[in-house]
């Protein structure tokens, strides 16, 4: 219908109908529209609002948030399925009512505390750590932000730590609740294990054809083609189109000189990161050596080479993690300092040069700044053919046309899978890739999807062409498969039934296990030091947690990390690491923030009693429904 309108607006045709809107609008009204305004509010406290609009917004930047710790793109409803959005609307609750309390007291964040805030925010900060302005601009665009709006919002998250810090000063754990978390976090176990794997050699002619077919005919919905779209779309990628523009050399000279501090060389050590196996062994260590001064031999008493703890000459964020980097940065050459946590153990480091920052003249920085003048002509030429597009788009035209008129390439793509897979096992490579896909298969054909813009600005329009859904695949393409699967599970069912009976032998044996490793010709294994988050191929989750069930020399059985095996072992020591100030420091952080937290919700439920709260978790199902009938998600 508004494809329709947009295309036929000017026309006669077009006009009539608008009368006639235009008519019965006049006749009956338009109450029905508004009548329903205030499902936009979820929450209401004191004299503040949690709106649907602001709700979305903190949703769908926590999605992004998630999905960047997951390396994966987390969608909508698999948030909602987790609870997310429940998570969400809680949190801006409780801020809400901070800020409606912070209202009755008349506290506000001063412009000088914005600005500081604003300025310290690494999301507006270029490649030289300076806050810049046009990204600044860029972001707050692309979140659908003006800059009152993120002022506004910035001043309420002020207040919110102004109260906190008021409040959680000095609020400290117990130390029963302290040792309880330590023990949890630094108790290590050691086992030894053996391994049940399933049969893998089993004769596929032994699986008659009656018995696949029928396992073919209750499965016929694990035996279909993938769906698959079609699409086009438009990109407007700066890298593409920064090269287009020359560059004269008094721009670069305006340039270079408008944005001098940005143009320095970072400051970069070399050091050395000498690890050890304990806290205990490393001050001893530091302590020799503070007697004799001689590095070479603390490294040969470790039995290190100088390459093995060699860090190379290297800047502050290039270091292995920021806790290395900042013990590095403020030592001074040819000390020792330390120790300090690396995935290596408690280490030492040294450090042995120093070069410090320096300006970078023009001729060093010229290029660079030549990309820079051109990825901003560049962005500045998307953004108003991005307008140009949409009143294109406006006006009914096609991407075709709209491609054709602007000498733009437009990529038309057959049968593309959920992960951007083409029909010959090949994958699509263009720019936003995973973007495209996400909105591709997050819409129909006969949704408008809005132009989607990513972090740096570049900007693709996209439409949906056709969607190939699932085709059944015939028995007799699937039919080796199936016989192999069939056989498959025999042999799993088979090894499941094995564990479990030499698990019950093992103890009634007194959890013996080289008896019974004997008596079924099984080698045994002995892990490294465990805790809690040691998974790897062999030691699933699930393992972990029998492995922690149980007492010292108790047997435990799960299933393995990666593979349809088993693990059965014996839990041979159990070990508390050594209580330093740094771990019981970080317990003790652990529980006041999950302190905090509680008290923070305890008090924001007293403060809703004593304003005017009302909250309509209900609201929240329907705002998802009507954004997802509108293609919003």
């Amino acid at each position: 219908m508004l494809d329709f309108l947009r295309k036929n607006a000017t026309g006669p045709l077009g006009i009539a109908l608008i009368i006639l809107l235009v008519f019965a609008f006049s006749i009956w009204g338009v109450g029905d529209i508004f009548r329903g305004y205030n499902a936009n509010i979820l929450a209401k406290i004191g004299n503040r609002e949690v709106n649907a609009e602001n709700y979305l917004f903190r949703f769908n930047r926590e999605i992004n948030r998630v999905s960047n710790q997951l390396n994966r793109l987390v969608s909508s409803v698999e948030a909602r399925n987790s609870g997310l959005h429940y998570q969400v609307l809680d949190r801006m609750i409780v801020e809400t009512t901070i800020n409606a309390s912070g209202d009755e007291i008349n506290l506000k964040a001063s412009e000088e505390a914005l600005k500081k805030r604003i300025l310290a925010t690494n999301l507006f900060k270029n490649a030289f750590n300076q806050f810049d302005k046009n990204i600044f601009d860029q972001v707050l665009r692309q979140n659908g932000l003006t800059e009152d709006s993120y002022l506004a919002i910035e001043g309420d998250f002020h207040v919110q730590e102004q109260l906190s810090k008021s409040i959680f000063t000095n609020i400290n754990p117990p130390s029963p609740l302290n040792n309880l978390l330590y023990k949890y976090q630094f108790e290590r176990r050691n086992v030894d294990y053996i391994i049940i794997s399933p049969e893998n050699d089993i004769d596929l002619t032994k699986i008659s054809d009656e018995s696949s077919l029928n396992f073919y005919n209750k499965n016929q919905n694990k035996y279909l083609t993938e769906e698959t779209r079609d699409f086009s779309f438009i990109s407007l990628i700066i890298n593409d189109i920064s090269s287009n523009f020359d560059i004269k050399n008094e721009e670069v000279i305006s340039y270079y000189e408008d944005n001098k501090y940005d143009y320095f060389e970072p400051e970069k050590r070399g050091y050395d990161l000498v690890p050890f196996t304990s806290e205990k062994e490393a001050l001893n260590a530091l302590e020799n050596y503070k007697l004799n001064n001689d590095f070479e031999k603390l490294l040969s008493d470790r039995g290190l080479e100088k390459s093995d703890v060699d860090q190379g000459l290297i800047t502050d964020n290039e270091g292995i993690s920021e806790e290395i980097s900042n013990k590095a940065f403020n030592a001074n050459i040819n000390e020792i300092t330390g120790p300090v946590e690396s995935p290596f153990g408690p280490s030492l480091i040294f450090v042995r040069e120093i070069i410090k920052e320096k300006e970078m003249l023009l001729d060093e920085v010229k290029a660079d700044v030549i990309l820079s003048i051109q990825k901003l002509k560049a962005q500045d030429y998307i953004y108003e053919l991005y307008a140009s597009i949409e009143d294109s788009r406006a006006s009914g035209k096609t991407l075709e046309e709209i491609a054709s008129e602007n000498k733009l390439p437009i990529k038309i793509l057959k049968s593309i899978s959920n992960v951007g897979k083409k029909i010959n096992g090949g994958y699509i490579n263009t720019p936003l890739r995973e973007i495209i896909i996400e909105n591709v298969f997050g819409n129909e054909t006969d949704i408008e999807i809005d132009p989607i813009e990513d972090e740096e600005g570049n900007i693709v329009f996209i439409r949906v062409d056709n969607i190939n859904t699932p085709k059944q695949i015939s028995y007799n393409e699937v039919a080796e498969d199936i016989k192999a699967t069939i056989a498959e599970n025999k042999s799993v069912s088979e090894m499941q039934l094995k564990a479990l009976e030499i698990f019950n032998s093992l103890k009634s044996d007194n959890n013996n296990l080289e008896y019974t490793s004997d008596r079924n010709d099984i080698a045994i294994a002995k892990s490294g030091l465990l805790s809690r988050s040691s998974t790897n191929e062999i030691f699933s989750e699930n393992a972990l947690i029998e492995i922690f069930k149980a007492d010292k020399e108790s047997s435990f059985i799960a299933n393995v990390g990666i593979g349809n095996s088993k693990i059965i072992g014996v839990v041979t020591n159990i070990t508390l690491l050594e209580k330093t100030d740094e771990r019981i420091e970080s317990i003790n952080t652990v529980n006041k923030q999950r302190l905090e937290n509680d008290f923070a919700y305890s008090l924001a439920e007293e403060h809703q009693k004593e304003l005017s709260s009302e909250i309509f978790p209900e609201r929240l199902e329907a705002l998802f429904v009507t954004q997802e009938s509108e293609g919003s998600f």
